[in-house]
């Protein structure tokens, strides 16, 4: 538990006849939900510092959802919904008009939502200009999602349901069978689902290229969902599902108890879920990559987790004298201290030929344990804040979701910007270094590969000039911060 620091962040008191509120959705340190004002349902965005009302009407407003400072909701007008989106500054109507639209989704400045046509629901998408209409036809098209150009959703081929994709251009029929496909979840070229094949719910993945089944038993595998090309879902039983991982190559079974696990929810290589330990307590778990973390322990419903990085959210729910109190609750790391001349180890993705970095030894040890890592050894090192010269800055840290791809920055200015893209989670402080060059310091050079999309970073002259010799796809973006070398009797790459 003091691996992080929980924070409340909402707290909405209402009669138990009253709907409860929708489930809240997090992106960066940003929480999003819908939340009773004592007459209807409103919308409350948490910021990062305060929670803020980004509603106050006479209407019910409800499933909102957050990309960046990006937040979308439908509402109830009159006796149909209509979708809105704040846009960090002011509230915009997107739809005015006589049918049902519903159930928004949002991929930076992009909306995906379902819509009436009067006789069956269609794909409708704001491509941050104007409306788009992407289906057509005689069938209902439900449950759209969307990540960067890419929509997905469930519509029928007139014998069962399918899952189709726009990826920016046309539109791709992934699956054509005698079974029912449910709910896909997209992430980059990656989409997930679970098909019914009479008897059971299996999970199947669609890596942009080709479709795997990823479960093959007797039980309900179901609600998959995805982040670059990670998958988790619940297995099992009504009364005792299991949190299951599929890491891009194989599968994981995160628990194995006699308690239900359910409603998983997936950042990078972080998974959140929770726990049915009795009919009135359900807690909070945290899969970090390496191990599991409890983050709530106590006697009553902890619900509705969602994360983002590191950062993870949930609703806590108290009844009693004819009241409901639901509370919203934010857990973030704690900060390790990322001075104290701390080392800067080197990783190799084997699988995708991508460096990985980190000054974090437990991280160290949990990398070294996969498989598809190559440990290359100390890199360079932090600078110590007490005994370094010069003032230090902190080298921030960003996790590509699509691609599972991390970057690391010195700049405020770039920190800020990559805040707002809606595939990059923060996650913190990496360790510190110089943004100038001070007496022993080095340089850190950095280049981007515009194939894979992923930067480079190395304190080597002799790779640097290797690389700008040899590898045209890597485009040098010159120093991107100076720290410290490692000691001569050191390997150093």
């Amino acid at each position: 538990m003091n691996e992080y620091t929980i924070t409340q962040i909402g707290d909405v008191t209402t009669r138990l006849i009253e709907p409860f509120l929708s489930e809240v959705i997090i992106d960066g340190d940003s929480v999003v939900w819908a939340g009773s004002d004592g007459n209807d349902s409103e919308i409350f965005l948490y910021n990062g510092s305060e929670t803020i009302q980004l509603t106050d009407n006479d209407v019910d407003d409800s499933f909102p959802e957050i990309s960046g400072d990006n937040v979308v909701w439908e509402s109830e007008i009159d006796i149909n919904s209509e979708i809105f989106l704040y846009n960090g500054s002011e509230t915009i109507q997107l739809t005015n008009n006589n049918v049902d639209d519903f159930f928004p989704e949002i991929s930076g400045d992009s909306v995906v939502w379902a819509g009436s046509d009067g006789n069956d629901s269609e794909i409708f998408l704001y491509n941050g200009s104007e409306t788009i209409q992407l289906t057509n036809n005689d069938v209902n098209d439900i449950a759209s999602e969307i990540s960067g150009d890419n929509v997905v959703w469930e519509g029928s081929d007139g014998n069962d349901r399918e899952i189709f994709l726009y990826n920016g251009s046309e539109t791709i029929q992934l699956t054509n069978n005698d079974i029912d496909d449910y709910i896909p979840i997209v992430s980059g070229d990656n989409v997930v689902w679970s098909g019914f094949n009479g008897n059971d719910f299996e999970i199947f993945f669609y890596d942009g290229i080709e479709t795997i089944q990823l479960t093959s038993n007797d039980v309900d595998d179901s609600f998959p969902t995805i982040s670059g090309n990670n998958v988790v879902w619940a297995g099992g039983n009504s009364n005792n599902r299991e949190i299951s991982l599929y890491n891009g190559s194989e599968t994981i079974q995160l628990t194995n108890n006699d308690i239900d696990d359910f409603a998983p929810e997936i950042s990078g290589n972080n998974v959140v879920w929770q726990s049915r330990i009795n009919a009135n307590n359900e807690e909070i778990f945290l899969y970090n990559g390496s191990e599991t973390i409890q983050l709530t322990n106590n006697d009553i419903n902890d619900r509705f987790s969602a994360i983002s990085g590191n950062n993870v959210v949930w609703h806590q729910s108290v009844s009693e004298s004819g009241q409901r109190t639901t509370s919203i609750f934010l857990a973030t790391p704690n900060n390790v201290d990322p001075g104290s001349g701390t080392t800067v180890y080197r990783f190799l993705n084997n699988d995708t030929g991508v460096h990985f970095y980190t000054a974090d030894e437990t991280e160290r040890d949990a990398v070294e344990d996969l498989a598809n890592f190559s440990f290359e050894g100390a890199s360079y090192q932090g600078v110590d804040p007490l005994t370094g010269q010069g003032e230090p800055t902190p080298v921030y840290r960003f996790l590509n979701q699509d691609t599972g791809v991390h970057l690391y920055t010195v700049s405020e200015t770039e920190r800020d910007a990559v805040q707002q893209l809606d595939n990059f989670s923060f996650e913190g402080e990496a360790f510190l270094a110089y943004e100038t060059e001070v007496e022993g310091s080095i340089p850190i050079y950095r280049f981007y590969n515009s194939t894979t999309g992923a930067h480079f970073y190395t304190p080597s002259a002799t790779e640097r000039d290797n690389v700008e010799n040899n590898l045209p796809e890597y485009q040098s973006e010159g120093v991107a911060y100076f720290a410290l070398p490692i000691p001569i009797d050191t390997e150093t790459f």
